[in-house]
């Protein structure tokens, strides 16, 4: 079964299609640091650098090396930047109509199911009616697709971050199911808890806690020791003994002591006054829960044990990527360059995380061998 992923990024969603055993035909995104990540983890795939807001559907076609009629399923996340809740909701957002360029896509290459990503705040944009154009232009194309795209937890599938995103899942043939959950709020009611659901969330110490506690300015040599769980174990089958892009930020004084006033679970706003600043986003990691959502701004969260910002392997290894996935390109930027530069925070911010990708994945492989005629 073949797939096509649009804004790729750094491939988690072409990733976790391939462990789903699909056949990536191609991958297009417009940043050169990204699919530079992408071509060094993934290099079997074909990639096209181009930009989707600018690229027409036969355009893109005129660049790659398949045809409509070679492609099962289409993947990928447009940029949501005017969704996002971290943010304001701009409808004005000129990176909106990527949504509206990627349904193009799709009219065009006509596959039998479609998985499109995205921020929760794309349900509520223009008060709920842009959601209902995007399910409305999908069932226009002959999609079968839910009033309610399905807003899915990344923890309850055995990823260890509490990171919540819209799935629009479409079909042709009928509606898609969607995948089943693995793992369970601990601290919900037993009687609250999906039946497939036999696993706890995963904690930030069983999911980075064999990564060596860095120093400030520290790059990791090796692990901090054998691991400690069954996802440790995981994400290290088929790397080296040196994780890479484990590099520890070297914080000027003022930031080290305002990240000490901090205890785990704790926020900027509780900070003491003295050291309150605009930023109430920050947040000191639990070492007994799951990670909030991983955003492409690292200096977001203050790592439990070490008062400094996670690496970009920490981060990585809460989005589920493998320790052997190396992120290239810049390892950050300031401002609105980040934008263009796609550093190697954002790469792991902005993907989806492979694990999940691979249960929607599986999903998807199974509507197609039970719907769609050989």
């Amino acid at each position: 079964m073949n797939c096509v992923d649009l804004f790729a990024g750094a491939g988690g969603f072409s990733y976790g299609f391939r462990q789903a055993n699909f056949n990536i035909l191609g991958a297009v995104d417009r940043s050169e640091p990204a699919l530079k990540t992408y071509q060094h983890n993934l290099p079997k795939i074909p990639t096209v650098k181009t930009d989707l807001q600018e690229t027409s559907p036969s355009g893109l076609l005129e660049q790659v090396e398949f045809t409509p009629a070679d492609v099962d399923v289409v993947i990928g996340g447009p940029p949501c930047k005017g969704f996002s809740t971290a943010g304001k909701m701009d409808p004005g957002n000129p990176k909106n109509s990527l949504v509206a360029n990627y349904i193009n896509i799709v009219s065009t290459l006509s596959p039998d199911v479609v998985v499109m990503e995205n921020v929760t705040g794309i349900l509520s944009m223009e008060g709920g009616e842009y959601k209902e154009r995007i399910i409305s232009a999908l069932r226009d194309d002959g999609y079968n697709i839910s009033d309610k795209p399905a807003v899915l937890n990344a923890a309850n599938f055995g990823v260890p971050q509490r990171r919540e995103r819209v799935f629009f899942i479409a079909g042709k043939e009928e509606m898609v199911d969607l995948p089943s959950p693995t793992h369970y709020d601990p601290e919900s009611p037993a009687s609250d808890r999906p039946a497939e659901a036999t696993k706890p969330w995963i904690s930030l110490n069983d999911a980075i806690g064999d990564l060596a506690f860095l120093e400030y300015g520290e790059t990791a040599q090796q692990y901090r020791g054998p691991p400690q769980s069954e996802y440790q174990s995981t994400m290290r089958e088929g790397g080296s003994e040196k994780p890479p892009n484990h590099k520890a930020t070297n914080h000027q004084q003022r930031v080290r002591e305002r990240f000490r006033q901090l205890a785990p679970g704790e926020s900027g706003d509780d900070l003491p006054e003295e050291y309150q600043t605009k930023k109430h986003s920050l947040q000191r990691w639990h070492p007994d829960k799951p990670a909030p959502t991983v955003t492409t701004l690292p200096d977001d969260f203050v790592h439990y044990e070490q008062p400094r910002i996670p690496t970009v392997r920490e981060l990585a290894r809460l989005q589920s990527f493998p320790d052997w996935f190396e992120f290239k390109g810049p390892r950050t930027t300031g401002g609105k360059q980040r934008q263009h530069t796609v550093p190697q925070y954002s790469q792991v911010g902005n993907a989806v995380p492979p694990r999940l990708a691979k249960k929607i994945g599986e999903t998807v492989r199974t509507h197609l061998q039970t719907t769609v005629p050989a």
